[in-house]
C-alpha cells in the first residue's frame, strides 16, 4: 500500500474520499464481518443502501399509483441496474476468499480455475484483485502440481513491479521453493531479500524455515530475536507464536511450547475469518499435539491430532503426519 500511495503526486481519492492505508483495527474489523458468499455480497449490499432501495421504491409505488408506467418501468431498471453493481463490487471479494481457501488446502486445480475468473471479473468490476497476486496464485499452483519451473517462469513475469520489488520479489520466490520442498533455496532467497529489506516479518519467515523444515532451533532462535528488534504487526502475532511454539519443541521446552502454542490457536480461532486460518490451525495443533503426548497427556494430543489430521493429509504433510502418529500411537 505504501509502495502504490508513493507513486501518486497527489493523495488519491475515490468518490470524494482520500485513500487511508488500513490499520490493525481495520482490518481486524474486516475479518470479523466477512463477505464470503454470494447471498452475502446482495444482503449486505442491500443493508449498506437500504435507504436509497427505499426511496427508490416509493417513487416506483407512487408512480404506479398515479399511472406513469414508464417512469415506474424506469425505477425498477434503475434498481436492478444497482443491485447489479452492488454484484459486481462483491464478486472479487467473493471469488478470492475462495481462491486462498482452495490455495491453504492445495486444491490446485480449483486455484487455476479461480485465477482464471478473477480476471474474467476484473474485466468489468471496479474492484480488482492485483494482477501481481493472481499471478503470484497461479505460479503457487504450478508449482504445488509438480512443476516448478513453469511457476518459477510464470512469477518471473512480476519481478521489478511496482507492488513487486526486488525484496518482496526475492520473498515470494522463496515461498514458491518452500512448496517445492526445496528449503535450502528457499532460506537462500530468504537471507537475499533480508539484506536488501529487512523487515520483522521477513525475519520471522525465516526463523520459521529453520524451525519448521531444517529443525535448528539455535538458527531459528537468532532469526526470531532479530525480528523482535523492531515492531511486528499485530496481524503477524499469531505466525510468531506458532513459530516459538515450534522451536520450544525442537529444544524440548514442552511448557513453553504448549503455552505458545495455545496461544497462537486462540489468536486465530477468535476470528471469523483470517486468510489461510485452516492451515495455522492444522499445523499450530499438530505440533501442539507432539507436544502434549510428551507431557504425557495422551488424551488431548489425540483430541488435536483429529482437528489436524484431514488438513495434514491434504497437503502432503507426510514428515508432520508421521510424527504425529508416531506420539499418539498411530501407525494406521
Amino acid at each position: 500500500m505504501n509502495v502504490a500511495l508513493a507513486g501518486f503526486t497527489e493523495r488519491p481519492k475515490i468518490f470524494g474520499e482520500e485513500i487511508k492505508q488500513p490499520t490493525a483495527d481495520d482490518r481486524v474489523k474486516a475479518m470479523e464481518n466477512p463477505t464470503v458468499t454470494f447471498w452475502d455480497v446482495i444482503r449486505k449490499g442491500i443493508w449498506q443502501s437500504k435507504g436509497l432501495i427505499f426511496l427508490i421504491l416509493l417513487l416506483f409505488a407512487y408512480q404506479v399509483y398515479r399511472g406513469n408506467i414508464n417512469s415506474a418501468i424506469l425505477l425498477a431498471v434503475g434498481l436492478i441496474v444497482w443491485l447489479v453493481f452492488l454484484i459486481c463490487v462483491g464478486l472479487p471479494s467473493v471469488y478470492y476468499k475462495k481462491l486462498i481457501l482452495a490455495a491453504d488446502w492445495y486444491r490446485w486445480s480449483e486455484v487455476l480455475s479461480l485465477v482464471d475468473n478473477l480476471k474474467v471479473i476484473g474485466r468489468f468490476s471496479v474492484v480488482k484483485v492485483p494482477a501481481t497476486e493472481l499471478t503470484r496464485n497461479r505460479a503457487k499452483a504450478f508449482v504445488g502440481m509438480g512443476r516448478l519451473q513453469d511457476g518459477l517462469m510464470e512469477f518471473q513475469q512480476c519481478e521489478g513491479k511496482p507492488d513487486c520489488p526486488s525484496w518482496l520479489y526475492k520473498s515470494f520466490v522463496a515461498g514458491l521453493y518452500t512448496l517445492a520442498k526445496q528449503y535450502d533455496k528457499a532460506i537462500a532467497l530468504s537471507l537475499k531479500a533480508i539484506e536488501e529489506h529487512p523487515t520483522s516479518t521477513a525475519w520471522a519467515d525465516l526463523s520459521y524455515r529453520y524451525a519448521r523444515y531444517k529443525r535448528n532451533p539455535a538458527k531459528a532462535r537468532e532469526a526470531m530475536a532479530e525480528a523482535d528488534k523492531s515492531p511486528m504487526p499485530e496481524m503477524a502475532r499469531p505466525f510468531r507464536l506458532r513459530c516459538l511454539g515450534v522451536i520450544g519443541y525442537l529444544e524440548g521446552d514442552y511448557a513453553a511450547a504448549r503455552q505458545n502454542l495455545e496461544q497462537a490457536i486462540q489468536l486465530v480461532e477468535n476470528v471469523k475469518w483470517r486468510p489461510f486460518k485452516d492451515g495455522h490451525l492444522s499445523i499450530a495443533r499438530a505440533y501442539l499435539c507432539c507436544v502434549l503426548a510428551k507431557q504425557g497427556d495422551l488424551a488431548s494430543a489425540k483430541k488435536d491430532f483429529a482437528l489436524a489430521k484431514d488438513y495434514l493429509i491434504a497437503t502432503e504433510e507426510s514428515e508432520l503426519l508421521a510424527e504425529c502418529r508416531q506420539a499418539t500411537g498411530e501407525y494406521n
